[in-house]
């Protein structure tokens, strides 16, 4: 789906006519929506086709007619429930009309509802989409930390399948979030030299900002990445011990419960044993069993094998 927008004094209003206008958002587009905006505003075709293929890389590519390409990663919600990386396209054409092209769910509001400068709009644009963007990397990892918080009050209490699933899934997405972050650096890196050597060091200044937003969701990735697999190794620290403790509990259950089986197969022969006439028998053999039994489980507690 292609929705056009023209400037219309300060605010980006609709158009029904992709030729005329500015900044165009383009949405989970068919190969032919593509191939009519890469015919009518002469640039490569993969510039806008890369974002069908969810694991394309980013890049950055200016061809001959001067038509700029920004490709790049951002996160979003999977089919599956997970958080991962997907391709988003930015063009700024040689006619200084701004294409945003992408294939996955994101909220385009604070691109459409603020308010931008005539004589800078392919900037500002291109400026508030790459912001958005890389804030969406720090809000996802936000909420990884309160994930993770509560991951460790949960493994306090109790070790189940879904704590399990839970840190399966975020170990992907941060191991997602790393390598677009990675790649991102490189094409901002990529677009801040470009504009240097064109002079616009204002808007370069701009993009700077946001690289260093990017490296900074970059180092949190990579440390929330080692704080889960220090929590993989507690995960299996704890299971380690749980199991241990399980085993320890049952050979000494076994053994206590054992020695009742003993008594009885001693007395349960069929020879003479003292007493064997008197009343009183049997309940003195049940009791002294009681007693021996405590005592062994007496021993087994101090020993801290029980």
């Amino acid at each position: 789906m292609i929705s056009s927008y023209r400037l219309n004094k300060k605010s980006l209003s609709k158009t029904d006519d992709f030729r005329i206008g500015e900044f165009l958002h383009v949405f989970r587009p068919t190969r032919e929506e593509i191939g009519h905006l890469s015919e009518h505003f002469d640039f490569p075709f993969d510039y806008l086709g890369g974002i069908l293929d969810d694991h394309e890389n980013a890049r950055f590519e200016v061809d001959d007619e001067g038509n700029l390409l920004i490709l790049m990663q951002f996160p979003s919600l999977s089919d599956n429930g997970t958080i991962e990386t997907y391709p988003y396209s930015l063009v700024l054409t040689k006619n200084q009309t701004v294409i945003f092209s992408l294939n996955h769910e994101y909220d385009s509001l604070n691109i459409l509802n603020r308010s931008y400068h005539k004589e800078h709009l392919a900037h500002e644009v291109i400026n508030q989409i790459l912001s958005d963007l890389t804030h969406a990397f720090h809000s996802y990892l936000r909420r990884f930390r309160f994930q993770k918080r509560e991951l460790e009050r949960e493994l306090r209490k109790s070790v189940d399948n879904e704590l399990i699933i839970s840190m399966i899934g975020m170990n992907t997405s941060l191991i997602y979030f790393e390598d677009a972050l990675q790649n991102n650096r490189e094409v901002l890196e990529q677009v801040i030299d470009f504009l240097k050597v064109k002079g616009q060091d204002s808007f370069s200044d701009k993009i700077y900002d946001i690289f260093v937003e990017t490296d900074q969701a970059f180092s949190e990735t990579k440390i929330q990445l080692k704080l889960l697999e220090n929590m993989r190794d507690l995960f299996s620290n704890i299971v380690g011990n749980n199991l241990n403790t399980i085993m320890k509990i049952m050979t000494s259950a076994t053994f206590v419960l054992g020695i009742p089986a003993a008594i009885a197969g001693i007395y349960g022969m069929n020879v003479p044993i003292p007493e064997q006439t008197q009343n009183w028998a049997f309940f003195a053999i049940l009791g002294g069993t009681a007693v021996f039994c405590g005592f062994v489980v007496y021993l087994l507690r101090k020993k801290n094998m029980l």
